[in-house]
């Protein structure tokens, strides 16, 4: 396969864990106007809205922003199911986990974390589940002791692994995975060429778009949300899953020079989005589009 570069440059040109010391305050949610940065995922979780930081979990309930007082790890390919989450990463300061923390689970927004998979072994800035169906699939980007390089994935959380081929994706770049909620079997896979889809687990991919730089997609039950670059600007674009038709959803004005690197919405109620952009500006939305209220800009907390 390819070996894929992370778009975000090619846009700029116990099993239970706690991962901080004892001493440390028992672990919670505390309302904070800290400026939030070096984004790597988001997510909704009924109502609440939640991003994975540099420094751990931040959270937004419609009104304010929280940040998580402990296991504040650097989270990579952060993923919401209707559960908990999964990601990746390395643990943060003053921790005596071992680096990176592999494959790892929360039901408890963060508290305590399940190691399930390749603990000291990888960092996985790709990675995706399906929400409902809890398929995970990952672009191992260095061998370890079980998986070569490529794009694998688990039905079991981790336990066993088949590869995808990846064939027919005709790009050296990608911006980030999206597993369906609920078929196990289809993923997405957004690229600087354009958006691709696989049926067949990541053996084989369409490309359903046409050939611009799509930064990021996300998979609701019949509908594809994307963020696109183009001459003329910075789109957003919902698709049919089985069609071509892509319809454009209205989006704040937003400069060519600062692209929608993230894009998600609320799997219960798919009116709800948010986008992030690369100068860490957060808009949310209720009503798919029509309104967006942004809540950070420039990484400051409005």
């Amino acid at each position: 396969m390819k070996v894929l570069t992370p778009l975000l440059l090619i846009v700029l040109a116990t099993i239970l864990f706690v991962g901080c010391s004892q001493e440390e305050k028992e672990f919670t949610y505390k309302k904070t106007e800290k400026n939030i940065d070096h984004i790597h995922g988001l997510g909704f979780s009924d109502s609440n809205f939640y991003i994975a930081t540099h420094t751990g979990l931040k959270k937004y309930d419609g009104q304010d922003w929280y940040a998580t007082t402990n296991n504040n790890h650097d989270y990579m390919g952060f993923s919401m199911t209707k559960d908990g989450f999964y990601s990746s990463g390395h643990p943060g300061e003053g921790t005596e986990l071992k680096n990176p923390l592999g494959l790892i689970k929360s039901l408890d927004e963060g508290k305590t974390l399940e190691r399930l998979a390749f603990y000291g072994e990888s960092d996985f800035h790709y990675l995706t589940a399906g929400y409902d169906s809890d398929a995970i699939y990952v672009i191992n980007q260095q061998p370890n002791s079980e998986i070569e390089e490529g794009l694998y994935y688990t039905l079991d959380e981790g336990k066993t692994w088949k590869k995808g081929n990846l064939s027919e994706i005709m790009s050296d770049s990608i911006g980030n995975l999206a597993a369906h909620p609920i078929k196990e079997e289809v993923i997405s896979v957004a690229t600087k060429d354009g958006l691709y889809l696989s049926t067949d687990y990541g053996d084989s991919f369409e490309l359903i778009t046409d050939s611009f730089m799509v930064p990021s997609a996300f998979l609701l039950e019949d509908t594809m949300i994307y963020s696109a670059i183009k001459d003329d600007g910075i789109h957003l674009y919902s698709q049919n899953i089985n069609e071509n038709n892509a319809v454009e959803i209205s989006i704040p004005n937003i400069a060519a020079v600062n692209p929608i690197l993230f894009v998600t919405a609320n799997q219960k109620n798919p009116d709800q989005m948010a986008i992030i952009t690369y100068s860490n500006d957060i808009y949310i939305t209720e009503d798919n589009g029509g309104n967006w209220k942004q809540i950070v800009s420039e990484g400051k907390i409005k």
